[in-house]
């Protein structure tokens, strides 16, 4: 048995890199690459992109089927080290295809920053983990059952006013707005987080936070709370 360690911050922060748009389009170009692997391989490692780095894979294809492979059901996508890791090795006959979106940084983080921010940082969304319950789903050899609330903070830099769709947002119009991006990804596309992370439920729509006066930002907050099993690690 092979586990990896990946927490439900770094699930739910990649999904949402890659079902919301950056205003700034600062990872938002997308690329291929094909791969042919050998007999018994089972890892993919992507090449640099053009220019910057990958942000997030949003799709695999083997030898052209419409399903694909499903991330975490299928493959697990380690964002640092750039490689997929299939839970199946493959036949070497196979051809496959993978699509990310790259660029020159990312906007959606599941940490804190470790460098000062400039104004061209902004928007940025950030996760952290509330708090995280469990119960043992059945005798003494089951499975933990853990309940993770997530909190989403959105952050705008004052002064910043992009045109979405025809229609201009700023200061907390836009932090809200980024907001219900957010509860609407999970609403229509929760099934990209099964079998790692299940039964999403709102705890708090987006809301207005305080202004933060040390990066002169508007500030909403979105709460979630999602259920898993073995939380913070796959097994296979």
């Amino acid at each position: 048995m092979t586990d990896f360690y990946i927490d439900p911050e770094d699930i739910i922060s990649d999904f949402l890199r890659v079902r919301l748009t950056d205003p700034r389009a600062r990872a938002e170009a997308s690329e291929t690459q094909t791969f042919t692997p050998a007999a018994s391989a089972t890892v993919i490692t992507l090449v640099a992109p053009t220019t910057g780095s990958v942000s997030c894979v949003t799709g695999v294809t083997i030898d052209g089927s419409v399903t694909g492979a499903k991330k975490w059901q299928d493959y697990y996508w380690d964002y640092q080290n750039g490689t997929l890791t299939f839970f199946s090795a493959f036949a070497g006959t196979e051809t496959v295809i993978v699509t990310y979106k790259y660029g020159t940084t990312n906007w959606i983080y599941s940490d804190k920053p470790d460098e000062e921010l400039s104004a061209t940082s902004f928007p940025r969304i950030s996760l952290f983990n509330v708090a995280n319950t469990g119960k043992r789903v059945g005798n003494y050899e089951a499975p933990i059952q853990g309940n993770p609330l997530i909190q989403i903070d959105v952050w705008v830099k004052d002064g910043y006013v992009p045109t979405i769709d025809s229609r201009k947002y700023s200061n907390n119009y836009l932090t809200r707005y980024l907001g219900n991006q957010i509860t609407k990804a999970f609403e229509k596309y929760e099934s990209d987080l099964f079998p790692l992370l299940y039964d999403y439920e709102m705890t708090s729509g987006p809301r207005t936070a305080p202004y933060s006066e040390e990066y002169q930002a508007f500030h909403s907050i979105v709460e979630i709370s999602v259920n898993g099993l073995e939380i913070g690690r796959i097994e296979v």
